[in-house]
């Protein structure tokens, strides 16, 4: 979303009124901020407990964010439905990328600060991108992982590396007339995250990132002889770890400290 999109929101935060077809609906009023985004991974995250009985312990998990976007509004049921964007006002940004070790409880900063305002924001939003969020093709890693599965006396290594891409992710649209009723941008936005925090100037955005969330409906009785699981949806196992990478209020906890 290097240009057009980020462009886009950028116009949201600062004038409430976009270009090119997103409306935001009034200016926010609120004082304009500068603050610190950093991430992190919870405690205990290297020991998962996944489906059908299945023990996770992960040497490697690394997720790569592109970008986090706060909103004043909590988007109503299948508002959604077709755009990317939320309605309502996005009134503060981060666009500098991070890959996050998500075995580590430190917070890691973000290269650059966020900037915003102080409204109070009520939903959150994780890019896990790494260009234009509309982009067809994108080959940036969004998740780097490695690690055991066990059950009883079933000891299993496996990878996976999780990309975000039209021929790997992409949604068929079920009805020829509506080509576009599921655009990749809704595989890398991760919304909404419901919050409620208000930025301030010089404090810091804390973004924490569950790793038991992207296992708790993984299956490993469906990992390849290999041990790698296919960066697309064609298993089961590959399938359910990428919608747990998604999962937005199980997965990221947005804080304002």
């Amino acid at each position: 979303m290097r240009a057009a999109t980020r462009a886009a929101l950028a116009g949201i935060i600062a004038f409430g009124v976009v270009a090119g077809g997103l409306v935001g609906c009034g200016s926010t009023g609120g004082s304009v901020v500068a603050f610190d985004v950093a991430a992190a991974g919870v405690p205990g995250a290297s020991l998962i407990e996944a489906a059908a009985g299945w023990h996770v312990t992960l040497s490697r998990a690394t997720l790569h964010i592109g970008a986090v976007y706060l909103n004043l509004a909590v988007p109503i049921s299948g508002s959604q439905e077709t755009s990317c964007i939320l309605p309502g006002i996005y009134t503060a940004q981060e666009l500098s990328g991070l890959d996050v070790d998500t075995l580590s409880t430190a917070l890691q900063p973000f290269p650059a600060p966020a900037t915003g305002t102080d409204d109070e924001a009520r939903t959150g939003e994780i890019w896990l991108t790494g260009g234009d969020v509309n982009a067809d093709s994108d080959s940036t890693v969004i998740a780097d992982i490695a690690g055991t599965a066990s059950r009883g006396a079933q000891v299993l290594p496996f990878t996976a590396t999780v990309t975000i891409s039209g021929r790997n992710r992409g949604i068929p649209p079920s009805d020829p007339a509506q080509p576009s009723a599921h655009p990749i941008c809704k595989q890398r936005i991760v919304s909404p995250i419901p919050i409620d925090l208000r930025p301030r100037d010089g404090g810091t955005l804390a973004i924490l990132i569950d790793t038991a969330s992207w296992f708790s409906a993984v299956d490993f009785t469906a990992l390849p002889a290999d041990g790698v699981l296919p960066d697309n949806n064609s298993n089961s196992a590959s399938q359910n770890l990428f919608t747990g990478l998604r999962a937005a209020a199980a997965t990221f906890q947005l804080s304002f400290r």
